[in-house]
Formats: structure tokens, C-alpha cells, sequence
């Protein structure tokens, strides 16, 4: 006890302390004692059988979640989700406070950075072993036990969402595109020898082609056909290509998810013909979640043929970090076999982040995002059809797109209709892309494409892409057209200046052509 502390005591040098000194000390020594004391008895049988009630609550809160493994009705608060996240991580090895464990292997949990440490709420380990992506670590359980949980709320995730008959679901730390390398790569050794091709229904998005040939296969890519406004699947050579080579076909890869013109897929059909061939079905389904009709066609193509696995972003359809994807079959010894395939331990922050975002939404709060979406979607479909009447433009006609619509922009020369799309992103508009009209070829892998970004070889006068995304507001969707026409108009009276030689133009009204 500090001398200063002492009442009427200023200063005293003396050591040993004098005796007047001593006595005081000894007199406030006593004192705190009996406040000590009294405190003590204070706390009777009340406040124990209370103490012992928020105990008891706190884990009663985590072992339900941990016996029913579903996404709770109600979301949880950001307390519960913090201690969530240290209850689970007290189960690994290194974090055990009843003993002093010692690593003797060559990489036990150690992570020589604070920050890092604690950004990982102490989760260092990972999940899955060496070759199979679910099995548990002994060392590891609450990472395991994450692990378990994402992989459960998934599946009840997709259950919300329409998805009946899905029997597993893995989160896996990767991006679609890998994802689909993964699937392809587990189903080498169940297809012949002769297996080195994959029918790719063209979908101008390199991730996927590229999917392909980082799993060692070669596409046979598959033109769409034009049907009035729409471009959509060519059953008729899918079915050709599978009853001349089918031998020869590791899987057919369609897509559901796609920017306008291009419709979903005709998944039904596709999943019939690969039933009769019995060759595997793979669904590019990256942001399909949040479109009724894709729902609606999975359960279908289930029911009238095959589909072996089904690969989704985790951030585009569940808002959280780029970094995951979900992997959905309709059968559980599908999902075991891609999991066997994963070479190594795996990242858990995929896993922590969309078991984080579910717990706190709760699965009343998890589906408003995706009814929001379908009104957003329908608004801005009004608008566009409004914008795009008063500038001489039309929408395309793409019915079963219910997430990406299309405009076109022949009243923007083709030489500026680029420039156009890089000013809408300098506006802050980003998302949105222009497809020019241009007859150039691109080579991809060696696969040499014209239009690419167009899903088609055919010619077309330049068409505006816009989505509307699960997360999307009405505020976003109102100020999305503000700026669009805003824009628009300035460019266009821009060009008209440049073509009749005008300086009259105010510089509001101009952009920098070569660099804005």
C-alpha cells in the first residue's frame, strides 16, 4: 500500500517506518480486510444460484446449437458470436487452459503473430487431414467442429432456399472456378481411361473454361442457339457428341447463372440425356441460389435424370468474403468423394465466415435478402425498359434470366461503346459491362473464340450488362438509373459535339475521351 495513501501522511523517509507510520498502515491493512469479508458474505445463495443460471444458459446455448446443427430461428447477437467462437476454439490442443500441451510435430497451431492470432479468434489448424476434407482432427476438434457445422448449415441454407432433395453440402475454401476442378478431378478414376473431355456449354467466363484444363481434361465446346432475344442451350448436339463419344466424356459442365442474353441452361434435358449415357452432370450454379426459377429447375433436373454435383459462390449468394465456394449434391456419397479428393488441409476462414453470417442472421433474416432481390430485380427490369424506350434503345427479351438483364446500345457508335462502360465505372457504377460489337477472336487456353464476352459468335450492335445481386437495395437500384442516365445524356451530346465540330459544348457537360 502506497504511503500517500495513508490519511494525514505527507511524507515519511524513515525505513523501517516509524511507529505511527506502521500503525496506520496496519489499521487500513485491517480495514480492507473486513470490506474483503463483507463483500464475501454478500454474494449468498441468490447471487450463486445466479451465477450458476448464466452458466448453465450460456451453455445450453451452445450445446443446442451443437445438437441440432441448424441455423437458429432467431439470429444471435454479437456477444453470443464471440463467445460461439471461443467455445469452439477452447476444444483445439493449443488452446487448452486444464494443461500445458506440447508440440512435438511440424505444425501445432503456432502462429507468431498476435494480430494474425487473434483475427483467427485462435483457429489455426484447419480443417480436414491430409486427403480428405471432412474427417476430423484429433487436435483440432473445434476447427473440426466448425468445419462440421458450415457443411450442416448449408445444407439447411439450401433447404430454406427451395433445394428439398440436396442430401449434403461442403464448403470448401476455394473459388468456383477451382471448385469445379475439384468435382471433374474426383470422377477420373469412376469414368474409362478414355475420359479426356468435358462438353462445355459455352458461357463466356474464362473461370470455368479454365476449370477445365487445370483438371487436366480438354473442352468440347457446345455454340448456343439463338432463339428470338434469348440464346440458349443446343440439346440436340449434346445428345449427337454423348452417343458418338460418350466413352470418351468425363462430364457434361452446364451453367445456370449467366449475364443476359444467355438463358440458364436447359438443365432438364441435359440431365436426362447424361442419365441415359450415364455420364455425370456438373452445375456451374455460382449465383443461381437466389433465382427461383434455377431452384425450381434443379429439382426438376433431379427428378427426371442426373446431376452429380452442383458448384455455388459463397459470396455472391451469402454476402460474405470472396474465398468459398458450396458444393451441393443429391446424394451424400457424391459429396464424400469430392471431399476425399482435396490434397491437404484445407482454410478455415470460408467455413468461420458463413457459419458467422447464418448464426447472425438467423433463417427468418437469412431469407429477406432473397425475397428483396426479386423485387429489386423486377424494378430495375421496369426501369430499364422505361430508360431504354426514351433513348431509342430496347431490353432484350430474356425471360428465364432473373438475375442479369441486357440493353443495346446502337445509338453509341461502336469505336465508343468501350469508353462508355469505363466512364460508367468512374461514375462509381461497378458491375455493369458493355459487350462491343466487334468481330475480334480471342485464344483462351488454345480455344480460339469470336465475340467472346458474348456467349455466341454471332454479331450483334453492343449491348449494356446489368445484375441485380442478392444484398441490392432500392436506394442502389433508384441511384443506379440516376447516374446511368446522367451519364448517358452527357456522352451523347458529347459525341454529337465531336461529330459536327462544335466548341459550343459547356465542359459540365464533356468527358475526357481519352481518359476518363
Amino acid at each position: 500500500m502506497a504511503l500517500a495513501c495513508l490519511p494525514g501522511h505527507t511524507e515519511c523517509a524513515c525505513l523501517p517506518l516509524c511507529v505511527d507510520c506502521q500503525t496506520r498502515v496496519d489499521e487500513c491493512i485491517s480495514a480492507q480486510s473486513c470490506l474483503d469479508e463483507k463483500m464475501k458474505s454478500n454474494f449468498g445463495k441468490k447471487e450463486n444460484e445466479y451465477s450458476r443460471i448464466v452458466s448453465k444458459s450460456s451453455n445450453k446455448l451452445l450445446n443446442s446449437l451443437w445438437e441440432t446443427k441448424k441455423i437458429p430461428e432467431d439470429g444471435w447477437n454479437e456477444h453470443q458470436l464471440e463467445l460461439f467462437l471461443t467455445w469452439l476454439s477452447s476444444h483445439d490442443t493449443n488452446n487448452r487452459v486444464d494443461m500445458n500441451p506440447i508440440g512435438a510435430g511440424e505444425r501445432e497451431g503456432r502462429v507468431i503473430s498476435p494480430l494474425v492470432r487473434r483475427l483467427h479468434s485462435n483457429l489455426t489448424h484447419g480443417i480436414g487431414r491430409s486427403g480428405n476434407l471432412t474427417e476430423i482432427q484429433p487436435k483440432a476438434l473445434g476447427s473440426s467442429m466448425l468445419a462440421c457445422l458450415a457443411n450442416e448449415f448449408a445444407l439447411h441454407a439450401v433447404h430454406l432456399l427451395g433445394l428439398q432433395k440436396i442430401r449434403a453440402c461442403l464448403i470448401v475454401p476455394l473459388c468456383t472456378g477451382m471448385s469445379l476442378s475439384l468435382c471433374m478431378t474426383s470422377w477420373r478414376r469412376k469414368r474409362p481411361p478414355t475420359a479426356k473431355y468435358v462438353i462445355w456449354l459455352r458461357i463466356d467466363q474464362k473461370s470455368s473454361l479454365k476449370s477445365i484444363f487445370h483438371a487436366g481434361f480438354e473442352p468440347i465446346i457446345v455454340e448456343p442457339l439463338r432463339d428470338r432475344d434469348a440464346l440458349v442451350t443446343n440439346v440436340e448436339s449434346v445428345n449427337r457428341i454423348l452417343e458418338q463419344r460418350a466413352d470418351e466424356i468425363l462430364c457434361v459442365m452446364s451453367t445456370t447463372s449467366c449475364f443476359a442474353p444467355r438463358n440458364p441452361d436447359n438443365i432438364e434435358a441435359i440431365s436426362a440425356i447424361c442419365a441415359t449415357h450415364k455420364v455425370p452432370h456438373l452445375v456451374n450454379n455460382a449465383y443461381g441460389l437466389q433465382s427461383e426459377e434455377i431452384i425450381r429447375r434443379l429439382e426438376a433436373s433431379n427428378e427426371c435424370g442426373r446431376i452429380d454435383a452442383i458448384v455455388q459462390s459463397l459470396d455472391k449468394n451469402f454476402q460474405v468474403p470472396v474465398g468459398g465456394a458450396l458444393i451441393a449434391t443429391f446424394k451424400q456419397s457424391q459429396a464424400q468423394q469430392i471431399a476425399q479428393c482435396y490434397p491437404g488441409r484445407a482454410s478455415s476462414i470460408p467455413s468461420r465466415d458463413l457459419v458467422l453470417t447464418l448464426l447472425q442472421q438467423g433463417h427468418r433474416a437469412f431469407l429477406e435478402p432473397f425475397q428483396t432481390q426479386k423485387q429489386m430485380f423486377l424494378k430495375m427490369r421496369r426501369k430499364l425498359i422505361s430508360f431504354a424506350e426514351n433513348i431509342g434503345e430496347c431490353v432484350y427479351d430474356v425471360q428465364e434470366n432473373e438475375i442479369s438483364l441486357a440493353m443495346t446500345l446502337s445509338t453509341i457508335p461502336p469505336a465508343k461503346q468501350t469508353l462508355f462502360g469505363s466512364i460508367l465505372f468512374n461514375r462509381g457504377i461497378t458491375g455493369a459491362r458493355v459487350v462491343a460489337s466487334n468481330t475480334g477472336k480471342i485464344t483462351i487456353e488454345g480455344c480460339e473464340f469470336t465475340n467472346f464476352g458474348s456467349h455466341s459468335e454471332e454479331q450483334h450492335g453492343g449491348y449494356l450488362n446489368i445484375a441485380c445481386g442478392v444484398g441490392m437495395s432500392e436506394n442502389e437500384v433508384e441511384e443506379l438509373f440516376c447516374r446511368l442516365s446522367s451519364t448517358y445524356a452527357k456522352f451523347i451530346r458529347q459525341i454529337a459535339a465531336e461529330k459536327s465540330g462544335s466548341n459550343r459544348i459547356s465542359r459540365a457537360d464533356t468527358f475526357d475521351m481519352e481518359n476518363d
